[in-house]
């Protein structure tokens, strides 16, 4: 018995669910119909209520009568509010209709938001001619006041100002609202406050038109670099306008020493050339430029060279070829790539010398006997691109051992240009027979930064002393003894 009531619990549940689920999912047509034909019987007991109403006064129906006419009357207002309601649902509501990202000169990136205010329902009710204005005011529906708009990405909001004030909006108009971006993005969060509520939309921006068909930035617009080394500038190009979809890619005002090559981030495929593809508006890319072994006048040390990563359609590419062609290795100057009307980014390059020490020498290797030094020269000598300064020459030595080197410190020294240092290794008067490897190394100075070169090792032999007395009594012995050998065969000759 339990178990059946529980059944029939569950099964008036579900009905009740079922039914709230086919409320809510009903159509705006057939709440339309239904407002139309709650609007039509209000109209019959409207005019029921004013028949009764005028006979009344000349007393042909009762009180009771009378009161019932009137009692359906308000009874089919109460309905065709009800109706209106059900149909008006959340009311008219504020769109979002675009949001077009553009940048300008500066390049500055800006978002225009348009918004649109408008209400499906009262178009449909003025379609059938359904006015509620006598029983229901709809005066409030035609313009909202104080609609708050902002821009989010990742629930924090990335425009300045953060947010702005649309101070009224009539009904079926459309206001606009410009944001600048804090950062740079392809799709945000449009949130909309208005009536009490807030609406998050969230778009893909368009791209509107701008100073340039494609906008190229880097955020490691100047950089650093060591001579024969490689400087990677990571650059962001984004498709603005223009019917154009494929872009020469040119590196304008660097040297002829300088090469270059354009490659993309995920690949590393070298590109000459990019293609916007159909939904594409943006890429990532890296220009390396490759430095030569030595400077140069067009290549100085510590000066910055400035130069042009550009996008260039068919037309703009030729206006450059015109351009170069007027000098041979001569600079495009900022005007002459205005005029190209192209996308671009100004970057900057700083050559830097790399600080080498070598420490050369003809000979490590040496071969002394207990009591003995050694006595070394060895060649310092600058191998890098840049003047090295205060250049200390050390050693690391066995235990009790000590050097002596002349000069220990040289205050400068050039580019290709050596010192000779002379070092006395002094083994301890109690050293022992074996092997010894101690350590030249140097310690310099250049453009603020340590250098250090590789350490030297020499391999020192010691051997005993000689003993001369005992050499002398050996060969005496000897001598003596060939003598006597000698002697005795002279002898046994004789006989």
């Amino acid at each position: 018995m339990k178990i059946l009531k529980l059944v029939v619990i569950l099964a008036a549940i579900l009905v009740l669910v079922a039914t709230l689920f086919a409320q809510t999912q009903e159509s705006q047509s057939m709440k339309l119909l239904r407002l139309k034909s709650s609007q039509l019987q209000l109209e019959q007991k409207k005019a029921d209520f004013e028949r009764a109403l005028d006979l009344k006064e000349d007393g042909l129906i009762s009180e009771a009568e009378f009161s019932l006419t009137r009692t359906f009357y308000l009874q089919a207002q109460v309905d065709y509010q009800q109706a209106l309601i059900s149909f008006m649902g959340s009311e008219a509501r504020i769109s979002v209709v675009r949001a077009v990202k553009y940048q300008d000169r500066a390049g500055k990136k800006f978002v225009r938001v348009g918004l649109r205010y408008s209400s499906k329902e009262l178009k449909e009710m003025a379609k059938l001619n359904i006015s509620a204005e006598d029983l229901f005011p709809l005066d409030f529906m035609k313009e909202i006041k104080d609609v708050h708009v902002s821009l989010l990405s990742e629930g924090k909001i990335i425009s300045d100002p953060y947010e702005r004030t649309a101070a009224s909006m009539p009904l079926e108009t459309e206001r606009e609202v410009t944001f600048q971006l804090l950062r740079d993005v392809e799709n945000l969060d449009i949130s909309v406050s208005y009536s009490g509520k807030t609406e998050v939309t969230a778009v893909y921006l368009q791209k509107g038109v701008s100073a340039n068909m494609v906008t190229v930035n880097s955020a490691q617009f100047s950089q650093e670099a060591d001579l024969e080394s490689t400087a990677t500038y990571d650059l962001s190009l984004e498709k603005f306008s223009g019917e154009a979809n494929v872009f020469k890619l040119e590196a304008v005002n660097l040297p002829p020493q300088i090469t270059y090559e354009f490659s993309d981030l995920q690949t590393g495929a070298r590109l000459s050339q990019i293609k916007f593809s159909e939904g594409v508006t943006s890429l990532k890319l890296s220009l390396k430029l490759y430095l030569p072994k030595n400077p140069d006048s067009r290549v100085a040390l510590d000066k910055p060279l400035e130069f042009h990563a550009l996008a260039l359609d068919n037309e703009q590419t030729m206006k450059l070829r015109e351009i170069e062609a007027g000098g041979g290795d001569r600079i495009v100057t900022a005007e002459e790539i205005e005029g190209l009307k192209a996308g671009g980014a100004k970057l900057e390059l700083i050559p830097r010398g790399v600080p080498r020490v070598e420490v050369q020498a003809l000979n490590l290797y040496h071969e002394i006997r207990v009591g003995e030094t050694v006595v070394m020269d060895v060649t310092i000598k600058n191998t890098g691109t840049r003047k090295l300064n205060n250049v200390r020459v050390f050693s690391d030595l066995p235990l009790n051992w000590r050097a002596e080197i002349t000069p220990d410190l040289i205050p400068e020294l050039d580019q290709n240009k050596d010192e000779v240092v002379r070092i006395r290794f002094i083994p301890p008067a109690d050293v022992s027979v074996g092997d010894y490897e101690p350590k030249i190394r140097t310690d310099s100075i250049a453009d603020n930064r340590r250098v250090e070169s590789q350490d030297k090792i020499v391999r020192i032999h010691v051997a005993s002393k000689t003993n001369v007395l005992g050499i002398g009594a050996l060969v005496l012995l000897l001598v003596g003894l060939l003598v006597g050998i000698v002697v005795f065969g002279i002898k046994l000759t004789r006989r």
